[in-house]
């Protein structure tokens, strides 16, 4: 399949934001809470960065908990968005592509990178970039913590499956990528070492750790 551009995504995600002022905003996700435990195992003062923060419900929480945070996304109005909410603590908001985001953070220079669910949107190429590119910028030792929607999710058969366990299921959104557990397990595979995998079966969403050794 040919998969969206880069500012086609970024058309689809503002379309959505249109539609639903309140999307992603609101309390920070269970993955969150889940990755917070491994973050603390790495002492502090920490420097996170987070790919695809939308309006930045979790950017918040994390800087809120001492941490310093730089929150990418590709959506200006999700910026926009997030710039307008109330936090504490230092975070800094930046509207770019994730990949161009990673591509000019120093090397070694990051102590952790968190991505909820953005993982879906990205071609097979773009993913192996990005993997690669997270690796460069985290310190040794420092964690990789992404979460992934499952193929038990409702919605992954709602659409037109295009190809294998990617879904389109409509004009204002862009194809889905949902996980098997051996498509998680394969996620880095060689590069880092794997930490935490946990199912959450109520929201169909994979929660990994991976360490950069």
């Amino acid at each position: 399949m040919s998969w969206p551009s880069p500012s086609e995504r970024r058309a689809a995600s503002d379309a959505q934001y249109e539609k639903n002022p309140d999307r992603f905003l609101g309390e920070p996700t269970r993955f969150l809470t889940w990755s917070l435990p491994h973050l603390a195992r790495l002492g502090s003062p920490l420097s996170i960065l987070e790919l695809g923060c939308g309006p930045g419900r979790d950017a918040r929480a994390l800087a809120s908990a001492g941490y310093d945070v730089r929150a990418i996304d590709h959506s200006p109005i999700a910026i926009e968005r997030a710039r307008k909410q109330p936090f504490e603590g230092s975070l800094r908001f930046e509207q770019t592509d994730v990949l161009a985001a990673l591509r000019a953070t120093a090397r070694s220079s990051v102590d952790a990178v968190y991505a909820h669910a953005l993982y879906m949107i990205l071609s097979e190429e773009e993913l192996r970039e990005l993997l690669g590119e997270v690796f460069r910028a985290l310190r040794p030792g420092g964690l990789h913590l992404f979460a992934v929607r499952s193929v038990t999710d409702p919605k992954a058969i709602r659409g037109r499956e295009v190809a294998p366990d990617v879904w389109d299921d409509g004009p204002l959104t862009t194809p889905r990528r949902y996980y098997r557990a051996e498509t998680v397990a394969a996620l880095g595979r060689g590069a880092f070492e794997r930490v935490a995998t946990e199912f959450e079966p109520q929201l169909h969403l994979w929660y990994v750790c991976d360490l950069r050794p």
